[in-house]
């Protein structure tokens, strides 16, 4: 053992060259799924990006349209599974911009629904029973959909919100 020298030198030149290729390559991979992934994270159309830039307003996206329609679905359904709220009246509804106005829901904002949406309810095939019979024990509560929907249709940067919810609270089990 002691007569063996130690020849470590460092690299070679072919191996110096097959290591910078290396480090060229993966470089240049990573470069390219970063540009590809960056593309997400941003604006989609390009009137957005000028408003953005000109108005310097929040660019609102549809994670926070959807908080805050789901926000306000709370606050209507709160109101709409009341035993008081009749079923005629909630069949009735039209789809509208301006729930707090049109429905006469009065804990919600004029604005707490995105100006691009529509709020929209409806029945299911599990429709209510008079409230005669639900007091009675023989009805069922029924199942309704709140959903809100893009006025300029479904995109990348407004999809749907639906909501499924029982009515009149009382007579729903969980």
């Amino acid at each position: 053992m002691k007569n063996k020298k130690n020849y470590n030198l460092g690299m070679t030149l072919p191996e110096l060259v097959l290591a910078l290729l290396m480090l060229t390559a993966f470089t240049g991979i990573t470069v390219m799924v970063v540009e590809y992934t960056s593309r997400f994270f941003q604006p989609l159309n390009e009137e957005a990006k000028d408003e953005y830039i000109s108005s310097n307003k929040e660019l609102k996206d549809m994670l926070n349209d959807h908080s805050q329609i789901n926000n306000t679905f709370d606050s209507i359904i709160e109101i709409l599974s009341e035993p008081g709220i009749s079923k005629e009246f909630i069949l009735n509804l039209q789809c509208t911009a301006l729930p707090s106005l049109e429905w006469g829901i009065p804990s919600i904002d004029t604005e707490a629904i995105p100006k691009s949406y529509r709020v929209c309810i409806k029945p299911t095939s599990l429709s209510e029973s008079n409230y005669s019979e639900l007091s009675n024990g023989k009805g069922k509560p029924g199942i309704y959909i709140l959903y809100s929907k893009p006025e300029n249709g479904v995109s990348v940067n407004a999809t749907p919100v639906r909501r499924i919810f029982c009515r009149p609270k009382p007579f729903c089990k969980l």
